[in-house]
């Protein structure tokens, strides 16, 4: 008797292990990446952000006036860190990317100056996206300079995915880059319960997707919205660099 029972023990443990682990297995596969774009202008801020404690990667706009002070301080902290590119949008001039953009007209050696000189304000980037640029996303000719470079440096590729025709990561992988596609804006509103909202959009995805890349921005809402959100992020949210590939 003593033995069949003991038996009986064993073999229920042996299947609260095993779905133990196969849920820990779908948790570790379920992964959610958010990039936090327009870094480097609001320095109080970044450092809300900051204390956030999360695995979020920060995209730093290369001629924002603290990108490189607020760079150094988040890479240093070990936060991925990120080249917000400004690139010509479909809608220029109506749109304007800002200083030292590429455009279609942009020739190649110019190219590799911008993100040569985005790539030197912007201290510890590990990857780049796009900031605007719906129009380079189809532009064949300048996102394979842009890779040309990005090799050049071992950075990976964020897809803003600001058009949905985008050629970003079909090109990034001619060139052995690593890349990731931007699956939700979280505050096209900056409005608290909207990005909250389009957070647990997010993840709902998960359900149908193992990984998604969100993108927010450097605003209040944002920081409040995510702030709220950090119980229900904390099984799913990883550095992007684990999701890009």
């Amino acid at each position: 008797m003593f033995k069949k029972t003991a038996l009986i023990v064993i073999f229920v443990v042996f299947v609260i292990s095993a779905g133990h682990c196969s849920t820990s297995t779908w948790l570790m596969k379920k992964k959610l990446s958010i990039v936090i774009d327009d870094m480097g202008y609001d320095k109080n801020l970044a450092y809300k952000f900051l204390s956030l404690n999360m695995p979020l990667a920060y995209s730093f706009l290369p001629d924002a006036t603290y990108s490189t002070q607020l760079s150094n301080r988040f890479g240093e902290r070990g936060y991925t860190v990120m080249i917000h590119m400004p690139s010509e949008p479909i809608d220029y001039p109506k749109d304007n990317p800002g200083k030292n953009a590429i455009y279609t007209t942009t020739s190649r050696e110019k190219t590799f100056y911008l993100l040569n000189r985005a790539y030197e304000n912007v201290h510890y980037a590990m990857g780049l996206n796009n900031h605007m640029g719906s129009k380079i996303l189809q532009d064949k000719r300048h996102l394979d300079y842009i890779m040309e470079f990005l090799k050049t440096k071992h950075l990976f590729f964020i897809d803003s995915a600001t058009i949905a025709d985008s050629l970003g990561c079909k090109e990034a992988k001619k060139f052995d880059i690593l890349c990731a596609r931007r699956r939700v804006f979280l505050d096209n509103i900056k409005n608290v319960n909207y990005i909250k909202g389009q957070i647990e959009l997010a993840v709902k995805m998960l359900k149908k997707r193992n990984s998604v890349v969100a993108i927010g921005h450097c605003s209040e809402a944002t920081y409040e919205a995510l702030r709220e959100e950090k119980k229900l992020l904390k099984p799913y949210i990883i550095d992007v660099e684990y999701i890009v590939q």
